[in-house]
């Protein structure tokens, strides 16, 4: 058995489907089979690529967001590799001698001992000590790999060919592992980048177009053994526009923002930069070397994130009162006792936007969806919607409205993944609405490897019914780490995830 795994982030049929004519490789393997895949809740990058590579929730994985609030020490602490202690699927493959390689996938770093080859994907916090094991990191920088291109800060279609070189380069060298190992993952991530700012415009559909042919070479390279899969770790939808949660929970009573203290936003605030004016210049900056070598450009966004009217966490965090009813990092709210945390469920079920319609379809108690967490669950969880859920805090403003949707480029996420699969060894998927956390336990299936009793998932049957569920380990006895990681968190904020 050999599979290699490639995980488009973000992919959705609902935005290929239309343009699959143009899509050949993709349209070859959805002709064959394919099916939407459920992501977990919420649908965000982390924990979503944990969920699929243990087979658990996030609630089994005590990780909900990019951060985690300590309510004792006051503070978002970092959440890393290092906070997720349950087996992966490499590990339980390295048990039964195969080797694995696992390239660009969001929350590997730091990057950790496999039997096999870890390089760290994105929220890696610099491009150091990214590999497993070390020395491969050499060999990466000798052949010009970058983790990140420039157009995954500028979001520039200027930059767009930097992205798709990128993405070749990440083929490039999952190709070299095909002799070594017995599994290869590969994260894509690329695709969630250009869907947030340019979702079903002509920039997006060229750049998949390249992306289809990146796999068309790499398909040709490898050889007939391997079974391909093709996964998103969650889907996409348009935005019609952002609803501002913090503000709503300010404007409700229960947060309180002191603002009464002066930072560098508010610096730039005297002179009449607000968040949208300082980003505008900021990439207007960015075309002069000599400016970025002076102001580089996380300075810029750090400060840009700190305007006043426009705080997101990094200007929020030793401005916001801990003690208050509510504390939410969207689409997750910390609330104070069950009776507020009805209260704001309630009452967010309520919000309008200005055509009159209901914003919001449903708001999960935490407990309901992790009932057996062995640590703090959030109280509430929004169920995303057509309106971006924001952390931003601008005061007086709920709403802000992109038009019409149809000639807008903006996008965010949304449960609605794909899978598809084709090669020797690829059967039908045996069930309807196979969710993400089921693709752990059918890799293993394929394998012929027992899957965990505790096991969130199931086997799908798409690699063959070869294995039993057995009481095997899921956990692997290491410390769970959560604390501040300034290099991650650093990263975090210049992606916009802070």
């Amino acid at each position: 058995m050999k599979v290699c795994v490639i995980g488009l982030d973000g992919a959705t049929w609902d935005l290929l489907d239309p343009w699959l004519d143009d899509l050949p490789t993709i349209k070859s393997f959805a002709d064959e089979r394919r099916t939407e895949l459920d992501s977990c809740i919420p649908p965000l990058s982390m924990p979503a690529w944990k969920v699929y590579s243990t087979g658990m929730n996030p609630g089994d994985l005590g990780v909900f967001t990019f951060v985690e609030p300590d309510f004792e020490d006051q503070q978002f602490k970092t959440v890393t590799n290092e906070s997720f202690t349950t087996r992966e699927i490499w590990d339980y493959l390295g048990e039964h001698g195969h080797q694995s390689a696992v390239i660009n996938m969001p929350t590997t770093y730091p990057p950790r001992d496999i039997d096999g080859w870890m390089i760290s994907g994105p929220f890696s916090g610099k491009q150091e000590d990214y590999t497993w094991p070390a020395t491969l990191e050499r060999t990466l920088n000798r052949n010009e790999y970058t983790i990140l291109p420039e157009y995954y800060l500028s979001r520039d279609p200027d930059d767009i060919d930097g992205a798709v070189a990128s993405v070749e380069k990440k083929l490039q060298t999952a190709l070299g592992f095909t002799e070594k190992t017995d599994f290869i993952h590969m994260t894509l991530y690329l695709t969630d980048t250009v869907q947030h700012t340019e979702w079903d415009s002509p920039v997006a559909k060229a750049f998949w177009e390249e992306v289809d042919a990146k796999l068309a070479w790499f398909l040709d390279q490898l050889d007939e053994e391997w079974n391909v899969v093709l996964m998103s770790d969650h889907g996409f939808g348009y935005t019609k526009g952002r609803f501002y949660l913090n503000t709503w929970l300010e404007e409700q009573g229960y947060i309180h923002i002191d603002d009464s203290g002066f930072d560098l936003g508010d610096l730039f605030g005297v002179v009449g930069l607000d968040y949208d004016r300082a980003l505008a210049l900021m990439q207007k900056l960015r075309l002069s070397g000599f400016v970025l070598d002076v102001l580089p450009e996380s300075f810029l966004r750090k400060v840009a994130r700190q305007m006043p009217g426009n705080r997101k966490l990094e200007g929020l965090q030793d401005k916001i009162d801990w003690e208050a009813d509510a504390v939410a990092l969207a689409p997750l709210i910390y609330t104070r006792n069950k009776q507020i945390a009805d209260e704001i469920r309630s009452k967010l079920l309520e919000v309008t936007d200005r055509d009159g319609k209901r914003v919001i379809e449903e708001v999960y108690y935490g407990e309901n969806i992790y009932p057996d967490a062995d640590v703090r669950v959030p109280d509430l969880v929004i169920k995303h919607t057509d309106y971006g859920i924001s952390d931003i805090v601008k005061p007086g403003v709920l709403f802000e409205y992109d038009g019409n949707w149809r000639h807008h480029k903006t996008a965010h996420h949304r449960r609605n993944g794909i899978l598809t699969a084709r090669g020797p060894d690829v059967e039908d998927v045996s069930f309807d609405s196979p969710r993400l956390y089921d693709i752990a336990p059918t890799i293993l299936d394929g394998f012929g490897i027992d899957i965990p009793t505790e096991m969130r998932g199931e086997s799908t049957g798409l690699l063959g019914n070869n294995a039993q569920r057995r009481d095997v380990p899921v956990d692997r006895n290491v410390e769970r780490v959560v604390e501040h990681d300034a290099h991650v968190e650093q990263k975090l904020k210049d992606l916009g995830y802070l």
